[in-house]
């Protein structure tokens, strides 16, 4: 395909519930472009829901192998000068596209992303949009690190030779190694909010601490390949869930120890409170900060697992 094209790549497993008003969102981008759907071994009624769209949507079936698989299945069928990707849970706003390609434009620049707002209103997903989706980020662009894949656009020059690591097998720690990795060649990613989508992320309290443990789990895997990029975060994060286990176990012995646990979870509670005032929550302030708490407690307990799984923090 000729310069200019953007090859968006979807990556869907189980997905009948979402990818209709996914795919409908970027065939409306007004750009040049082609559309790539790996299943990744759907149970459900995806690959009947795709029967509709015929030449416009490549559509291809794989046996589950992970998100980190589709999308490298994707890459590798891509014509396209860019490659975006977009979760099957995600739907672009009109105009997405024009924009990422814009600021894609200076040199030096290999990827363009956004925020996610949740469509549905609920207590849960007010408390993510304002924090975790970028509800209330400031109004400027800004470079980073690692974007989310759920929504990002790349320069394919940028990418070329590289694959997601395939050994992270559930949606986890994938996306930033490969930005990471993009990053270390001397590349950087620009987040913005005008790039922000509609993503569907868990609407109930069980469904986010059930996410965030399993993004818990692959962190050291992610810092193990990465261990240079380990700063004072990386080392508060992996001994917080030891320590407070420690003062649980030693309240036994000393009651004391009891109050330096709580301590340790209200500190984290006070933490999310001050978060909650600079991003102006109002009456969200309390359920804002619980909820993020008990996020932050899940992964917290997935990177204690991970880590006894991987057989220490190496």
């Amino acid at each position: 395909m000729s310069d200019g094209t953007v090859s968006f790549i979807i990556p869907a497993y189980n997905a009948a519930g979402n990818i209709g008003m996914c795919i409908d969102s970027v065939l409306a981008q007004r750009i040049r472009k082609e559309v790539i759907v790996v299943d990744d071994g759907s149970t459900d009624g995806t690959a009947g829901i795709m029967k509709k769209y015929g030449k416009r949507v490549r559509y291809v079936r794989q046996e589950n192998s992970g998100p980190a698989s589709a999308r490298n299945r994707g890459l590798r069928m891509s014509k396209g000068s860019y490659v975006a990707f977009v979760d099957s849970d995600v739907v672009l706003p009109p105009g997405w596209a024009r924009e990422a390609l814009r600021l894609l434009g200076p040199k030096g620049i290999a990827g363009a992303g956004g925020p996610g707002r949740s469509p549905d209103r609920s207590m849960v997903s007010r408390a993510l949009d304002g924090l975790l989706m970028g509800e209330t980020c400031p109004s400027e662009d800004r470079l980073i690190g690692s974007v989310a894949t759920m929504d990002i656009m790349y320069k394919k020059g940028a990418i070329k030779g590289m694959s997601f690591d395939e050994s992270f097998r559930s949606a986890s720690g994938e996306d930033p190694d490969f930005n990471f990795r993009l990053m270390k060649k001397g590349y950087k990613l620009v987040y913005s909010p005008r790039l922000w989508v509609h993503h569907r992320h868990p609407m109930t309290l069980a469904g986010v601490l059930r996410k965030w443990y399993n993004y818990g789990k692959h962190y050291n895997q992610l810092y193990s390949k990465h261990k240079d990029l380990r700063g004072p975060g990386y080392y508060a994060r992996v001994s917080y869930m030891p320590l407070l286990i420690a003062f649980i176990l030693l309240s036994f012995v000393n009651a004391a120890f009891a109050l330096l646990a709580l301590a340790q979870v209200l500190l984290l509670f006070m933490l999310y409170v001050k978060k909650g005032i600079e991003i102006r929550a109002g009456l969200m302030i309390i359920p804002f900060s619980a909820i993020h708490t008990l996020k932050q407690l899940a992964q917290l307990t997935g990177t204690l697992m991970g880590m006894k799984k991987r057989g220490g923090g190496s």
